[in-house]
This record gives C-alpha cells, sequence and structure tokens, in this order.
C-alpha cells in the first residue's frame, strides 16, 4: 500500500538557470524537485509519525530532498482494509517487517523517491532492513538507530509493551491525566515521553488522542517474536555500502549485551559500524538531535 507522508524539500533551489522550488505542506506531492540532489528517507518507530522527524528535517532539509512516509498502522496509513493476519499483500500478519518494507517500496515508486539513504529508529529499523532486502539498488547506506535485529524488544520489554498498549486508553480528558497513566502504566519512561510527543490534541476539548491504531502496534509486537532481520544486513553488507548501527547508552529497548552479541556477529563487514551514543536513551535523535544531525551529515556526505 502507498503510504501517507511529510516531505521536506531542501532549499537549494535559487541557482542560475533554474526555477525556484516552492516548499509545499507536508504530504504535497506536485513540488519541482531536482533528482540530482541526495534524498534521506526517515522511518519513525512504533506509535510515531513521520511528523516527529521535523525538528531532525529542520536542520538539514537546506541541503537534502527528506521524505518521512506515516507507517502502515500510523498516522495516515491507519489500515482499515487490512484484516488481522492477512497482509495487503495475501499473506503473513500484515504487520511484518515485510510488509513495512513493501509498503516502502509501493510509496517509492510512487513518488519516484530513490535511489535514498534510509534512517530507522526503532520498529523503523527493520522496515529499513526490509527495504534493503526487498530494493538493495535504492538504498545507498542505512543509518539504524536503538533496536535489535531479532525477536521483540530486550529485557523483556517487548512483553510489557504489549500489555500496556491493551490498557491504553483511546483517549484522555487531559495530558495530566494521559501523563499520570503513563507514569503508572508504561514500562519504560522514554517510551511515555515518546507517546506524549506524538499525542494529538481533540479539537475543542483539553483532551488528547494517539495517531496510531492499538492492534496495529500489537500485531507488531507478536509478529515480531519470530522475526530476525539479521540476514538481510549481512547481505546489504556484502554490498560494501555503509552501514550504521547506533544505540542509546542508556536505552533500555536495546541492551547493551544485546547490542554487543550484533556488534560481535557483524564484525566481519568492514562497511558495517556499531556506536553507543552516552548520555541517550531510546529517543536518541530527538534527545541527542544535534549530535545525531551530524552524525548524519558525515555518514551521507562523501568525504572532500
Amino acid at each position: 500500500m502507498e503510504l501517507g507522508y511529510h516531505r521536506y524539500p531542501f532549499k537549494k533551489e535559487e541557482l542560475p538557470g533554474k526555477t525556484p522550488n516552492i516548499s509545499p505542506d507536508a504530504g504535497t506531492q506536485n513540488a519541482k524537485r531536482n533528482p540530482k540532489e541526495t534524498k534521506l528517507l526517515f522511518l519513525h518507530g512504533m506509535g510515531g509519525t513521520g511528523a516527529l522527524w521535523r525538528p531532525v528535517a529542520a536542520a538539514l532539509e537546506d541541503d537534502f530532498d527528506i521524505l518521512a512516509p506515516d507507517q502502515r498502522g500510523h498516522g495516515r496509513s491507519q489500515v482499515q482494509s487490512v484484516p488481522a493476519g492477512l497482509s495487503s499483500h495475501g499473506k503473513g500478519s500484515g504487520f511484518t517487517p515485510l510488509d513495512y518494507g513493501r509498503d516502502l517500496v509501493d510509496t517509492l515508486t510512487a513518488l519516484q523517491f530513490h535511489p535514498t539513504w534510509v534512517i530507522g529508529h526503532s520498529m523503523g529499523v527493520r522496515s529499513a532492513c526490509a527495504l534493503a532486502h526487498l530494493k538493495p539498488e535504492w538504498v545507498q547506506g542505512l543509518l539504524l538507530i536503538d533496536l535489535g535485529f531479532s525477536g521483540p524488544a530486550g529485557g523483556g520489554l517487548g512483553d510489557g509493551l504489549a500489555n500496556f498498549l491493551k490498557k491504553l486508553p483511546p483517549r484522555f480528558d487531559s495530558r495530566a491525566q494521559a501523563k499520570e497513566f503513563m507514569a503508572q502504566e508504561c514500562p519504560d519512561p522514554s517510551i511515555a515521553q515518546y507517546l506524549m510527543a506524538v499525542s494529538v490534541p481533540e479539537p475543542g476539548t483539553a483532551g488528547i488522542t494517539f495517531p496510531f491504531d492499538r492492534s496495529a502496534l500489537i500485531q507488531t509486537i507478536e509478529a515480531a517474536r519470530d522475526t530476525s532481520v539479521r540476514k538481510w544486513i549481512e547481505e546489504f553488507g556484502k554490498s560494501g555500502k555503509p552501514v550504521l548501527v547506533l544505540r542509546g547508552a542508556l536505552s533500555q529497548v536495546w541492551t547493551h549485551e544485546e547490542f554487543m552479541k550484533e556488534k560481535h556477529h557483524l564484525s566481519g563487514f568492514s562497511s558495517i559500524q556499531f556506536e553507543e551514543v552516552h548520555g541517550a536513551s531510546h529517543g536518541l535523535p530527538f534527545e541527542k538531535r544535534l549530535e545525531f544531525v551530524e552524525r548524519l551529515r558525515r555518514l551521507v556526505t562523501p568525504a572532500t
């Protein structure tokens, strides 16, 4: 399926003999763009939307063409027509990494947004790996942030998150009420902070809702139990294209032990680099935004 998305155009358009681009609102598809400019595809984590990347995009949009889709079950891409247990491609749960990856293929095809660098946070890590598996020629490199390559979130957090989502009301009367619930029920403070960040004010009231289908998120967690994307990373690693894997040193979602296990397993690939970022938890790209942007620029900009 084609996804809803947020588009942040670069602004290096006022060149001699060129027609200036006009920055469209998020989701507008008719902007004039220079196809030679470097493209960046940002993939949000579970419960988020592409709009979460706006602060990061603000530091990059002068130099890059940026696409941040709402992944399946989230934001403008909440799936009403795909029953539980069936993917839009006819098999699978509907919420496996491969399903998410196929959505990206459909969307990038429609927008002609390739080749591109792919940046995946949390759940977006596995979507990024699925895209690299399905269309390796479209992917110039990967930046993978704070999620392991197999099974649910680390340290038993996946089970706790699934139970939490089953209890999460579809709306709260106020942000204060939501924060109180999160403090009591959410298994990880960084996830609670993330959910408050993505919450949507309810028009005409003090209430808030969330931009996702809870059942889709629960099915994604269940599908993760039998999922490994490690072979896809190995496949991509053989191409020699760069892969940077980041973990927030304080993260409870991807434990240090799991991180080191993956680092050791993939140590034979010189193109795959692992780094832990001190002082950051699961929300690394947003908690350490300036540092993250600098790392990303170094990754995608050729040395001169």
